[in-house]
């Protein structure tokens, strides 16, 4: 007996393994079988991956497991899947100067109305799908509604997609809400939140949606919930013990009857807060404050005595509010709150349940449930459930019939009370299972669920997306475990791998749409920079030497309207230049009265005296007139002083040494200009070698040294002067950038102006690279002949090139629309020609083409960014806000630099001659 005493633990432990094989090479069902790969394939090989270390045998070693959310002590007992769930850092993307990789893509897949920053993600992830083997999976639309013939008169996404073509057209003043229910693959918000940004992005944003009143959970993420006190009591339709006849599709109920309760909710940019709640016959208020002041109170007790009912509070929240915060007092019971922007846009719910399934969903007390969809008034509900019954199924918890009926029964609740609302189905993802062995194998039962939904779908008149086919198949679960993507259960994609599916979903939504109407403007609107690595291949040779230490000065012309003009898109693009290949100075500055515009950059002006500033666009002269790089020139009357400072403030740097050049006219029998360079008045000019007899461009250089300089031209007393403007530059290796931009321009005003002194002063610009950005006001003029439009711009380009034998890159106009009487917008009246146009003029010159209005993302971004938070589209739909052209501009930066990153890599960098 001692000697079994002492060796019994090592007794059970050979009896357990030996039972454990024993049943494992029975004839019994996979089911009982602990065991079940050696079953599969050569003994000796399993029992050997059975008894050593996957280190010793030559596998590979599983990746540690991640963080783990569990629901909380009163949850029902769940299936692995549910209790894994990681919250990754988000990436906060690239930095504006850094590029992204390209990446081809097919045309059609739904990546054409992203905006340039968002579309540079996409293609990061459409990269990851191919890598992974997943696929681009249309959404089976079915059919809603048939007519008599048995014809299909209405898809099972036409509500849904109706109602975005209305905002698209801005005939729609309320939001295209949609809810989405699921399970823990929801409750992360990894997939949902990629698919709600980017249809906030296409159609506008119409706020946050649903969230919970704190997080359900104990742990998680917060992206849709308050941040409450610790004295909530919380049941979950999940748990055991559900709130029975209580709790509707928002599926948990939060109680405060120990004692008031308070929680918080980010609410910038919200007008219209809604609560959910439990109208009851015991007495309950709920104090709203904004930004820590008393807003409103409501009032929870309900009409009935002996009844309790969903019950719902509408408040608006003032203009400017940055915080919400609910505080109970007495018998409260909530179910969510919902924020919205008050204008139209995309609203995208989402209640996701740790263990949510269909009959989960089906516990919900019925009125509930119709009143709380009711109320959120969705145009698509979607049902991502599926992946819990196939747990279940494959543990022989459930049967294939079951999960039929109650698809079926979640299904027609949704149609039954929210009719005139679209309704897609998706099939459950892949997943694995691993044997005790430690081999990882696909999970039974998933495809046969996704083929029970398919079907069920199809009845219903439901859309039915595939995400088990997106997702790869049977086997993808394993094959994104080893890439990174899936945590060590097998069933929770990590944050990446949520990103692909959400990225999948949101593109088979947007290929729905453009399917289901044509286009507003029938162009060609192609995103990214267009053949840089022939038309930019100097300039990029030149970046590249530069780059590798050579003591170079590329620089950059830019020209055209207002866009340019403003200084806020060139300020950004010079800043990222200019930090990674050098700063050589802040280049031309127009002559003008003081601009706030410039101050950002360190550059002031200002005017003493009279002074009339001359406008090429605006005051309409013959052609030929003589005008500055920018179309104007400033003239003062006798006496008059103006002054232009540059590097105002900045460090001192005496060593630094450089040149300021000043434009101005020379004109027959008018004496010179005074002129004084930081503080010092210079010499007289010396008389020209002939004497003047018509007004003559003439630009003076003067060496300088230090970083901060003045100049300053003053009247004779007996005369007039006509300045053009100034520039500086450093003597160091670096960009210069110069801004040449006139509100108002289009290419046939540059087209106007003397050739020979606009060809004279871009030259002595010396740009490498000169980027014409018109198009803008052109689109807004009736009646463009575009033929016309062509011939000029082309001419032009010519003509500028061959002055200054620089690359060329032509910029597409933004998205410009027109309001009528009635408020609607639509694009204006040229837009498309210009569209068609300038795309083939830049590739006929051999210029870089990048789209502008297709890097905003596409038909009607100017309406999305007027309305975004902040406004990046000006009211005026025509130009943008400081944000907006920031924005683009850091856009343009991360494509110019992504398309230079690649020339370095296409080959050896050629020798060119410098400026």
């Amino acid at each position: 007996m001692d000697f079994l005493k002492a060796r019994s633990t090592g007794l059970t432990l050979i009896l357990t393994v030996a039972l454990a094989l024993g049943l494992s090479l029975a004839p019994v069902p996979d089911a009982l079988r602990p065991l079940p790969s050696l079953q599969r394939g050569p003994l000796p090989e399993k029992l050997v991956a059975l008894v050593l270390p996957t280190s010793l045998s030559g596998g590979r070693a599983t990746r540690p497991p991640g963080e783990v959310m569990t629901a909380g002590a009163g949850a029902a007992k769940r299936p692995p899947e549910e209790t894994g769930e990681v919250e990754e850092p988000a990436d906060a993307g690239a930095l504006v100067a850094e590029p992204l990789p390209a990446v081809p893509t097919t045309p059609g897949i739904g990546l054409e109305e992203l905006s340039a920053p968002t579309l540079a993600r996409a293609k990061d992830l459409e990269a990851l799908r191919e890598r992974m083997g997943s696929q681009h999976v249309d959404i089976e639309l079915n059919c809603r509604k048939a007519g008599p013939d048995g014809s299909c008169l209405e898809d099972g996404l036409a509500p849904y997609t109706r109602a975005l073509a209305e905002l698209r057209e801005d005939a729609r003043r309320t939001p295209v809400r949609v809810v989405h229910l699921g399970d823990s693959l929801v409750a992360s918000d990894h997939i949902t939140d990629l698919v709600r940004d980017r249809l906030q992005e296409r159609f506008g944003a119409g706020g946050k949606g649903f969230l919970f009143i704190t997080r359900p959970a104990s742990a998680g993420r917060w992206t849709r919930s308050g941040r409450g006190s610790d004295g909530w009591e919380i049941e979950r339709l999940v748990d055991s013990k559900w709130p029975r006849d209580r709790v509707g599709w928002t599926g948990v109920a939060f109680s405060s009857e120990k004692g008031s309760q308070s929680t918080r909710y980010d609410v910038e940019g919200s007008r219209v807060a809604e609560l959910f709640f439990l109208a009851q016959p015991a007495s309950g208020t709920v104090q709203f404050s904004v930004d820590g002041k008393p807003l409103q109170r409501i009032h929870t007790r309900g009409f009935s005595k002996n009844k309790s009912e969903a019950a719902f509070a509408r408040v608006t929240l003032p203009q400017g509010a940055k915080s919400l915060t609910l505080t109970t007092s007495g018998k409260v019971e909530l179910h969510g709150m919902t924020l919205e922007s008050g204008t139209p846009g995309v609203v995208y719910d989402t209640v996701g349940l740790l263990g949510g399934m269909a009959e989960v969903y089906l516990r919900a007390q019925p009125a509930a449930f119709r009143a709380q969809l009711r109320q959120r008034k969705p145009s698509l509900v979607v049902m991502m459930v599926g992946g819990n019954e196939a747990f279940f199924y494959s543990r022989d918890r459930t049967t294939l019939d079951e999960v039929r009926a109650q698809i079926k029964e979640l299904m027609s609740r949704v149609r039954t009370n929210v009719p005139n609302a679209a309704c897609l189905l998706m099939a459950p993802i892949d997943a694995g299972v691993r044997t005790m062995s430690g081999e990882v194998v696909s999970r039974r039962g998933t495809r046969e669920i996704g083929d029970i939904y398919r079907e069920e779908a199809r009845e219903a008149g439901c859309a039915f997306w595939d995400a088990y086919a997106a997702m790869g198949g049977e086997g993808s679960a394993m094959r994104w475990l080893e890439e990174g993507l899936m945590l060590d259960d097998l069933v929770h994609p990590r944050a990446r791998g949520s990103d692909l599916l959400g990225h999948l979903f949101d593109l088979s939504l947007q290929r729905a749409f453009a399917k289901s109407r044509a286009p507003l403007v029938a162009v060609a609107d192609p995103t990214g920079l267009q053949n840089a690595d022939t038309a930019l291949a100097r300039t990029f040779d030149k970046l590249k030497r530069r780059e590798s230490g050579e003591a170079l000065r590329v620089g950059v012309a830019q020209l055209g309207g207002s866009h340019t003009a403003s200084h806020y898109f060139t300020d950004v693009v010079r800043e990222v230049l200019t930090k990674r290949f050098g700063d050589a100075g802040r280049g031309f500055i127009a002559a003008g009265k003081a601009s706030p515009r410039l101050e950002p950059a360190g550059v002031t002006r200002a005017l003493e005296g009279d002074w009339t500033i001359e406008d090429a666009a605006k005051d309409a002269p013959p052609p030929g007139g003589l005008w500055g790089l920018t179309g104007i020139r400033a003239v003062g009357g006798p006496g008059a002083k103006l002054r232009i400072q540059f590097c105002k403030d900045c460090p001192e740097a005496k060593e630094a040494s450089g040149r300021l050049d000043l434009y101005a006219l020379d004109v027959p029998d008018v004496r010179a200009p005074d002129i004084a360079v930081d503080g010092e008045l210079l010499p007289p000019d010396a008389p020209p070698p002939e004497p003047l007899t018509e007004p003559t461009v003439r630009i003076r250089s003067f060496p300088v040294t230090g970083s901060s300089h003045t100049v300053e031209v003053t009247a004779p007393k007996d005369g007039n002067v006509t300045v053009l403007g100034a520039s500086l530059e450093y003597d160091t290796p670096g960009v210069v950038y110069d801004a040449l931009g006139l509100p108002g321009a289009t290419a046939s005003t540059l087209g106007a102006m003397d050739a020979a002194a606009v060809d004279a002063q871009l030259a002595s610009r010396r740009p490498d690279l000169l980027v014409f950005w018109y198009g803008t006001n052109e689109a807004g003029r009736s009646g463009l002949d575009a033929s016309a439009l062509r011939r000029d711009y082309a001419a032009m380009l010519t003509r500028l090139r061959k002055a200054t034998d620089a690359e060329c890159l032509v910029m597409g106009p933004t998205d410009r629309l027109t309001q009528d009487a009635n408020g609607r917008w639509s694009e204006a009246p040229s837009l498309a020609s210009v569209l068609n146009t300038l795309p083939q003029v830049a590739k006929d010159a051999g210029c870089a083409y990048w789209s502008t209005r297709a890097a905003m993302g596409g038909e009607r971004s100017m309406l999305r960014w007027q309305r975004a938070q902040p406004a990046l589209g000006h009211a005026d739909g025509v130009h943008l806000t400081p944000e907006g052209y920031a924005r683009l501009a850091g856009a343009f930066s991360r494509e110019l630099l992504t398309a230079y990153e690649a020339h370095k890599k296409a080959g050896p960098t050629s020798r060119v001659e410098d400026n």
